[in-house]
């Protein structure tokens, strides 16, 4: 039995081997793996480690020290979700490892050449760093541009094909299902090929679908191509954030990715305004060929960007100087399940099993489907009830564009300058009352949203009751700009609150959760809107949604209040994580203790027996 034991016991440490190995070759950098949309939140984490140290590195030591404790929390949560494999999927064999094994360079051993690097991407010029995020968010101001331009021809549709209004607007659920499902498949391509490529194959696939749409005679084939459409544009988008983050250093992502995220929400919002003219005077064909046409226009630039991830440029660097690279010990479909992992399993996980991430993701996906319902209740309102055209009725969606842009300036300020005030000392976070320097918590960013959960409701009620004919159509046109300003703010306040509650994977799985619960949510929204408000009137109607706004209005203060409870409770968190780590590291201080007092045990027995054998000698 004590043989057994100890070969169960060989066995699980060569597995657990096996695991650290495979950390290690996939964890060059705690920041570049891996990112379905998420990445997105990944800034706030950095910052949030970093948010102590100087600008000008006048605190060397604690940044890396923080660095050094981030690094350590990433690869063990890394580890922990490799060790749901069994080593069979993730540890092989001995011969096939000793044949693979070739002499070269371990890939986590390659670094930049130093801090002023040039192939970094953190030390481009600030124009190269500028182009690259408007090419970013350009990417997904065209993809979620298609969702709702698509919307605009659908009363042209329903004349050319007879089909009822439901079965055209199911063009534009199917379009939300595909964005839903194709970060499933970015996020893995993104971590073995790079960004660049993701955005330069998947964009072009998804404009041959859109082609296909146009050119369809029935709604079968429509709904088909507009899934696929959907599905294949997703993978770019959902990289973007990324290649934000790839670029940009603490003191300015803030500033760059409160830009960027306007894009997936003017996009929907810029939809009618140019659409419906379109539509108008060219029919439903060519609100396809504009969305061809703008996905056309930002290809080239996507060409002319240079790739960001790290892991990528490292290898071609490496490759270029004639560095041989070790062969991974593991095989890209071995690394996909792990991707996949993080992706799909445990963000459907998370979504049912963590009250944080199934609560904020409720919200926002009820805020997002607001916003798609609307597609449907404007042109209610504003054709309906004040008479105009079809063109026309879609410029109202001005006011929500306004509205997002004042709220992203808002958070801009919030982050720059309550947030990340700079104290006296030359450091940036927030302080108490006496000035002493307060840590930084999630439950701090949740001011932003108590603003817009105050803010929402208010706006529904305004838009419902003002949208008569006895009101100037003004009225209802400026509550968009309140409903804009809060929408923004609360997706703020989720990613802010995810990225400081979990660790970087963890936070990958929570905004996956989130992206998909957002976008099967707003998908079927616009399927009843209609309905909704003819049966209902403009009042009651969008007073339903008000009356939900305003039961969610406590959320924040909810969080406030028992957030830290949850957090530490929750075994994706960083509690249960910074434990692990720090009982690791008791028991590594334990095991170094013992071989220390064994060694000097051992030079006493050899000291002892020397002096034996002279004595002997002696007598």
């Amino acid at each position: 039995m004590d043989d057994e034991d100890e070969d169960d016991d060989e066995e699980e440490e060569e597995d657990y081997k096996g695991r650290d190995d495979l950390t290690d070759r996939i964890s060059g950098d705690p920041k570049t793996f891996p990112d379905p949309s998420s990445n997105i939140s990944l800034h706030s984490d950095s910052r949030r480690l970093s948010v102590q140290v100087d600008e000008t590195d006048a605190d060397d030591e604690g940044a890396q020290a923080a660095a050094e404790t981030e690094s350590a929390l990433y690869k063990l949560e890394l580890q922990r979700t490799l060790s749901q494999f069994s080593k069979h999927s993730i540890h092989k064999d001995e011969e096939i490892q000793e044949n693979e094994m070739d002499d070269g360079v371990n890939f986590e051993d390659l670094d930049w050449d130093g801090p002023d690097d040039k192939d970094n991407p953190k030390n481009w010029s600030l124009t190269k760093r500028w182009f690259v995020t408007m090419v970013a968010a350009g990417v997904c101001l065209v993809v979620t541009f298609g969702s709702s331009l698509y919307v605009s021809g659908v009363p042209d549709l329903e004349l050319k094909m007879l089909i009822s209004e439901e079965l055209g607007l199911s063009g534009l659920t199917f379009y939300l299902v595909g964005l839903a499902l194709g970060p499933v498949i970015g996020a893995p391509l993104s971590e073995l090929f790079g960004r660049k490529i993701v955005y330069v194959i998947s964009l072009p696939i998804s404009m041959l679908f859109i082609m296909g749409v146009g050119l369809s005679n029935n709604i079968q084939s429509i709904l088909v191509l507009r899934y696929f459409s959907g599905f294949f544009a997703s993978p770019a988008m959902a990289i973007a954030a990324g290649t934000i983050s790839d670029i940009w250093n603490p003191d300015l992502l803030g500033l760059a990715m409160s830009t960027f995220c306007l894009a997936p929400f003017l996009g929907p919002v810029l939809g009618p305004v140019i659409g419906l003219f379109v539509a108008e005077k060219k029919g439903w064909k060519w609100t396809l060929w504009v969305n061809l046409m703008a996905a056309g226009a930002i290809l080239p630039l996507t060409l002319l960007a240079d790739e960001t991830y790290k892991p990528t440029i490292i290898r071609r660097r490496a490759k270029k100087r004639g560095i041989k690279i070790k062969k991974p010990d593991i095989t890209p479909f071995q690394f996909l399940k792990v991707v996949l992992s993080i992706t799909l399993f445990r963000p459907l996980q998370m979504l049912v099993s963590e009250p944080i991430v199934m609560v904020f993701s409720i919200y926002i996906a009820f805020v997002f489907a607001v916003l798609f319902g609307f597609f449907e209740a404007y042109p209610v309102i504003f054709r309906g009830t004040y008479g105009m055209n079809l063109g026309v009725s879609g410029l109202p969606f001005l006011g929500i564009g306004i509205g997002l842009n004042l709220g992203a300036a808002f958070f801009i300020y919030l982050d720059r300058f309550y947030f990340l005030k700079k104290r006296p000392d030359g450091t940036r976070g927030m302080t108490d009352k006496n000035g002493q320097p307060l840590p930084p918590t999630p439950e701090s960013r949740l001011l932003i949203c108590k603003i817009g959960s105050v803010i929402l409701p208010i706006s529904l009620f305004w838009l419902g009751w003002t949208s008569r004919t006895s009101v100037q159509w003004m009225a209802p046109i400026a509550a968009g700009v309140p409903f804009g300003f809060s929408l923004i703010l609360i997706f703020f306040t989720v990613v802010l609150y995810f990225s400081m509650s979990y660790p970087p994977l963890s936070v990958a799985s929570a905004m996956a959760a989130n992206n998909l619960l957002r976008y099967v949510v707003g998908s079927v929204f616009p399927l009843f809107t209609v309905q909704m408000y003819e049966n209902l009137g403009n009042g009651w109607a969008t007073s339903i949604l008000a009356f939900i706004a305003l039961a969610m209005v406590p959320v924040p203060w909810i969080f406030e209040r028992y957030g830290p409870t949850l957090r530490s409770k929750s075994k994706f968190g960083f509690e249960v994580l910074k434990r692990e780590l720090a009982e690791e590291r008791t028991k590594e201080a334990a095991t170094t203790a013992t071989s220390a007092v064994n060694e000097v045990s051992g030079s006493s027995k050899e000291v002892c027996a020397s002096d034996d054998s002279d004595i002997k000698q002696d007598v």
